[in-house]
């Protein structure tokens, strides 16, 4: 840093200046962005993706090539804010991947849990400037936080069906967390290497170019405007088409297919479907999901697993064989995910429901 420490003058070289636009112009493109959001988003999604946004603004600002003193009581409050990135954006995932905030889906003692650390978060930075262990513990829960977001976004990304939903776990979820651990690896590991002026200028441009990418997008699609998805126009004179050829629908293909027992493949995925379907696996997904009502790849195999189980489960002829042998020829890799899903569809356990056939 090229000011002195008890300056109160900023001296900054031309390479600073440039760090410094890049961050304005920034924080410029990503308040569009909050005012657009505002103005046109749904009330849950707005506040959501409004504090990340203002997370964000808060983070470029702080990072700034300026010495920590000229900021004054400016400081804490974006401290606080940068370090709430991670919470706000576990929150904004939540809301898109389950269609609900995260504290709704958390029982009453977590909720008072994660109030109480937000309180004192607020009182730590706040009041005492952040200054402390406390503050690497927040790191540490931070960095957990975005490998949580991280590891739920690719255990899930092929089983989703909702296309819009890909793309963000592909797209927003996955980039800005990786981005951000990134971040968070240097504060902990090298933390003279966010202050080298290199680091710092890259960040600030990165952070620019990601700004106005996300900006544009959201204007696109708020607008309705999206290259990759399918048209109704493209959908209807397809089906049209396979009835003026008398050919099955896909609809039909692919209900013959699982009806003539595919479903049974172990680790069936909807790219293997897609193959013996000779369709591409995008066109697959819509047709499932808009077409047959299942936002999930793993539900709507079990919409035919779960009914062969039931079967073999209430034929007398096969009382003997055990339930794991009849879970593993249709389909399902091992005995816990099949008693999940067998209860999530049915109220009761497998040996509860084969039971009422033995009495």
């Amino acid at each position: 840093m090229t000011n002195h420490p008890m300056d109160n003058s900023i001296l900054l070289t031309p390479l600073q200046v440039v760090d410094l636009f890049s961050r304005f112009a920034a924080v410029g493109v990503l308040f569009s962005l909050l005012l657009n959001i505002c103005h046109r988003a749904e009330s849950k999604a707005a506040l959501s993706y409004g504090f990340l946004v203002v997370c964000c603004i808060a983070y470029l600002l702080l990072t700034a090539p300026i010495a920590n003193h000229h900021y004054g009581w400016l400081r804490p409050p974006l401290l606080l804010l940068t370090d709430l990135t991670p919470l706000v954006l576990l929150n904004l995932y939540w809301l898109h991947t389950r269609n609900k905030l995260m504290l709704s889906a958390v029982p009453r003692w977590a909720q008072l849990s994660v109030i109480a650390w937000l309180l004192w978060m607020s009182y730590f930075f706040l009041f005492e400037a952040g200054q402390g262990i406390y503050h690497d513990l927040h790191h540490v829960l931070g960095l957990s936080i975005l490998v949580y977001i991280l590891i739920d976004a690719v255990k899930d990304f092929e089983d989703d069906l909702v296309e819009r939903r890909r793309r963000l776990r592909l797209i927003m979820i996955t980039a800005i967390s990786f981005y951000m651990v990134l971040l968070t690896l240097v504060e902990l590991s090298q933390s003279n290497l966010k202050d080298y002026w290199l680091f710092s200028l890259g960040n600030a441009i990165t952070a620019l170019l990601v700004s106005i990418y996300f900006t544009w997008r959201y204007i696109q699609t708020s607008k309705g405007v999206s290259t990759k998805s399918l048209s109704v126009p493209d959908n209807s004179s397809a089906a049209q088409k396979a009835i003026d050829t008398g050919e099955p629908s896909l609809v039909e293909k692919l209900a013959d297919t699982m009806k003539r027992g595919f479903y049974t493949q172990n680790g069936l995925s909807i790219n293997q479907l897609a193959s013996e379907l000779k369709v591409p696996a995008h066109q697959l997904r819509k047709i499932i999901n808009s077409e047959m009502g299942f936002d999930n790849f793993t539900q709507f195999v079990n919409s035919y697993r779960i009914p062969a189980v039931r079967e073999a489960l209430s034929d007398s002829n096969r009382a003997r064989e055990s339930i794991l042998t009849i879970a593993l020829e249709t389909g399902f890799n091992s005995i816990a995910p099949f008693n999940r899903a067998f209860k999530q569809q049915t109220g009761m356990t497998p040996r509860e429901y084969r039971d009422q056939f033995q009495k």
